[in-house]
């Protein structure tokens, strides 16, 4: 396997990952207590993309109901453009993947 087939192959499990998380973040919009969670993206040795899940630490009163319980700090619009901009991504690392493909049956 080639190092940008692997490099397609691990960006398109990222992609996922980073969908994933998000639709969970969605499906939690109305859940108290609920911390968002973000996946942060970055390159590893094997020039394979590594995620990075992690809670949003943050607290303010400002998310705070009446009897002091914690609102979840999701913004569904927020979460709209992670879901597009990783359907664009997955688009690209399988387009990358699809040309990686016919160069090698070129070569």
């Amino acid at each position: 396997m080639s190092l940008s087939f692997n490099s397609s192959v691990s960006g398109i499990q990222a992609t996922l990952d980073k969908q994933s998380v998000s639709a969970n973040n969605i499906a939690n919009i109305n859940t108290e207590g609920y911390k968002k969670q973000h996946v942060n993206l970055s390159q590893d040795q094997q020039s394979q993309v590594a995620v990075n899940i992690t809670e949003n630490p943050k607290t303010s009163s400002f998310y705070k109901n009446i009897e002091g319980i914690e609102k979840s700090k999701v913004n569904f619009c927020e979460e709209i453009v992670v879901q597009i901009k990783a359907k664009n991504l997955l688009s690209a690392n399988i387009a990358a993947n699809n040309r990686t493909d016919e160069a090698e049956k070129i070569l």
